[in-house]
């Protein structure tokens, strides 16, 4: 593919993940009945874009790690497992992060007498949450160059799955900051896929740091498909569920086909 190609191709990836950053709070305006098809057919494509895409992708990372670390015989021993330690700190990162804006919420909540829902956490916590959730956002398009030299055909479904959770993720920051996300953190967000694919054409990554960076992605993309993505008990719609995760399932094992 010529770069003038994957420079489009990218930029337009890029500006659909600016769309549903600052579209996703109206999205998710439906009526009730909606909100839960949507999230349990969101949550069903995102859980099997990480079981089959994100998880063999950096699973023939290591190689790529190895150049990036070098030889230290110290590091050699971990070497194995290295990769999927990135895709944990990713997962670590973003459970803290949970953790702290529900305990926030919880301990507004009891300092005004409010109910749970009524309560925002604080905007500290908000700061920091905002701040590497636009990090994640960035590297995703970052990375594009990557994805569509490796997948080409393949980053059409790609971004479908980053799409459906980038509306996911972007509920739940609506759900723990109400105004503060609504009134600034969207735009800022918004703002980020574009600031990524600027540096992924001013500083092309290498593969190596492509697959790294991608692990930690992962980690972040797989917490929010444990925490938020899979239905809840008695909220979910396990149909849409099972439609979403079948659909992506069967464009992923037909795309070599296709090839």
């Amino acid at each position: 593919m010529a770069e003038s190609q994957i420079i489009i191709s990218t930029l337009i990836v890029s500006l659909v993940f600016v769309g549903i950053h600052l579209g996703s709070t109206k999205i998710y305006g439906f009526s009730e009945h909606y909100k839960k098809k949507i999230l349990s057919f969101s949550g069903g494509i995102a859980s099997a874009y990480v079981f089959l895409d994100l998880l063999p992708l950096i699973q023939r990372a290591d190689p790529h790690l190895h150049a990036v670390l070098g030889n230290n015989p110290f590091i050699m021993v971990f070497l194995e497992k290295a990769i999927f330690g990135v895709a944990f700190i990713g997962f670590l990162v973003f459970f803290i992060l949970e953790y702290l804006a529900v305990k926030s919420r919880y301990n507004n909540a009891h300092r005004t007498t409010k109910t749970l829902k009524e309560t925002n956490a604080s905007r500290n916590v908000f700061y920091v949450h905002l701040g590497l959730i636009a990090l994640v956002s960035m590297i995703i398009c970052y990375s594009l160059r990557f994805e569509i030299l490796t997948t080409g055909l393949g980053v059409t479904i790609y971004t479908i799955a980053l799409s459906l959770h980038f509306f996911i993720s972007d509920r739940s920051m609506e759900e723990h900051y109400g105004k503060f996300y609504v009134k600034y953190g969207r735009y800022l967000l918004a703002f980020m896929p574009l600031i990524g694919w600027s540096l992924s054409v001013l500083f092309p990554e290498g593969e190596s740091e492509a697959y790294i960076l991608l692990a930690f992605v992962a980690g972040a993309v797989l917490f929010n498909v444990i925490k938020d993505e899979l239905p809840r008990l008695g909220t979910g719609k396990p149909l849409f569920f099972f439609i979403g995760s079948l659909l992506y399932s069967g464009l992923i094992l037909i795309l070599p086909w296709i090839h």
